[in-house]
């Protein structure tokens, strides 16, 4: 956001990290209690899975409006941008990084809802015992979106811009007091 500018935003940008942080912690320690009762009870406990149901519903719900407030701020730079004569080319690293996060973002949460799906009847579905379906839509998404992050590592992206910043305390195009709020 500060890097293509926090006037497109909807909240300041320190709100992004103080609400989308702490619910996929919220959502992760979800489903570390609903294992951990169920690995305690042998799988046989409901609420154990209710448990762990409600961490990934969560974290469902909580990337799809992560999602939402995203598309709809690509949407208010872009709009922005298209009003500006002759604006400034994004460059290839941030478009590939923006590309491989994206990735990332989806392949997590396809592999939440396949998890709810595959927890939906418990420990005694059909889905829960097939071996194939569990290695393709758990293992192999999740290290394929860990391959994605490191491949589109942000450090490159933004370090001319770090450096800028850190060289000039002003941000192009932000009124300061928008930038404070930013900040």
């Amino acid at each position: 956001i500060l890097y293509l500018g926090p006037q497109h935003a909807r909240f300041a940008p320190k709100a992004y990290y103080w609400i989308f942080i702490p619910c996929d912690i919220l959502s992760l320690v979800l489903q570390s209690v609903g294992g951990a009762l169920s690995s305690t009870s042998s799988g046989g406990s409901n609420a154990a899975v209710n448990v762990s149901i409600a961490g990934l519903s969560f974290q469902v719900f909580t990337l799809l409006v992560f999602i939402a407030l995203t598309f709809e701020y690509a949407y208010r730079w872009r709009r922005a941008r298209r009003a500006t004569p002759s604006p400034a080319p994004l460059s290839r690293a941030f478009k590939v990084f923006v590309g491989f996060l994206s990735l990332a973002t989806v392949l997590i949460l396809a592999r939440c809802i396949c998890r709810i799906d595959e927890l939906s009847e418990g420990y005694t579905g059909p889905l829960i015992h097939e071996e194939g379906l569990f290695i393709g839509l758990e293992g192999v998404m999740v290290l394929v979106a860990v391959y994605c992050l490191i491949a589109a590592h942000p450090g490159p992206v933004f370090q001319s811009f770090d450096d800028e910043k850190a060289l000039d305390d002003t941000l192009p195009g932000v009124d300061q007091e928008r930038q404070k709020e930013a900040v």
